[in-house]
């Protein structure tokens, strides 16, 4: 069994220790997305993520992260994820946690119990790509989710003890979406519990059905200035008590804060509102040179 796809993690995860799990996407339909086309979907067996452990246990401190790499490893059946816990918990008993990528629909193939089970074992955090909250949105990406199961599922989560990160992509919408879907989306937050709110720009790649569509004039990118804008009204909505973290190059603004800390807040609202006033659409684009971007 040969895996081919480069390893990729979340910024957050830079110092766990990475091990892998799987590759490509069970699903690989989301129409912007590039990570895992072509890459057939297959995962380790116990006995091959046994070696990895091995291997790696010696660059690592004893109390150590790990991070099981792969576009939604949590899609694999229960049995399969509590071999892994099973291996790494033998391997490094003083795990502090186990997390990986997760779609909505991998939470809803398993029942409470076996959240609350695979939680006990230490899988405790996912990273989930609920990308925005505006139905229209989501069935022109061809997501697979509603906004509504999107927050079935994580208070499903909550309940059962685990973490989670989720994703939104500022101007998935295209041109004219943005207020909508920013207001959409901090209303859908509004009502689960993410450790961690991560964002990332709307970015057309080449080889996707994304780009099909923007040739066959389905699509107009959404320029800088409204992906700000989608952000500000965004934030402005935003009401939980989460961190908020735009460190990502793909971003058109980068801010990290804690949502509670409202003295940071509001200077991080003032900053994009200024910059919005003082700044043309073409300084605004220049700024971002989305053109420039390739990858993730």
């Amino acid at each position: 069994m040969e895996f081919t796809e480069p390893a990729m993690r979340p910024p957050q995860e830079r110092h766990s220790l990475l091990l892998r799990a799987t590759q490509g996407c069970t699903y690989n339909a989301c129409h912007f997305c590039y990570v895992s086309r072509g890459y057939p979907f297959m995962a380790v067996t116990p006995d091959m993520l046994e070696q990895e452990v091995l291997a790696s246990r010696g660059r690592f401190p004893a109390p150590t992260a790990v991070y099981l790499t792969g576009s939604n490893p949590f899609a694999l059946p229960v049995s399969r994820l509590r071999d892994y816990l099973d291996v790494l918990r033998r391997h490094l008993p003083r795990l502090t946690r186990v997390s990986m990528q997760s779609r909505i629909a991998d939470i809803a193939g398993k029942s409470d119990a076996e959240l609350r089970d695979l939680c006990q074992q230490g899988l405790n955090y996912l990273y989930i790509g609920t990308e925005n909250g505006n139905d229209q949105v989501l069935r022109l990406m061809n997501k697979g989710h509603t906004a509504a199961q999107a927050v079935g599922q994580l208070l499903r989560l909550d309940d059962a003890g685990i973490g989670y990160t989720t994703f939104y992509v500022l101007g998935m919408g295209g041109k004219g979406a943005g207020r909508i879907s920013g207001e959409a989306t901090a209303r859908m937050f509004n009502s689960v519990h993410p450790q961690r709110i991560t964002t990332t720009g709307m970015t057309i790649f080449p080889r996707t059905p994304l780009a099909d569509m923007v040739q066959r004039g389905e699509f107009t990118e959404a320029p800088e200035r409204e992906k700000m804008e989608e952000l500000l009204v965004f934030l402005q909505n935003l009401a939980i008590d989460t961190v908020y973290d735009g460190i990502h190059y793909l971003n058109p603004l980068n801010y990290r804060f804690a949502n509670r800390d409202t003295e940071t807040k509001q200077r991080v609202l003032a900053d994009i509102a200024d910059i919005l006033q003082s700044h043309t659409d073409a300084e605004l684009d220049l700024m971002v040179s989305r053109h420039l971007m390739h990858s993730l």
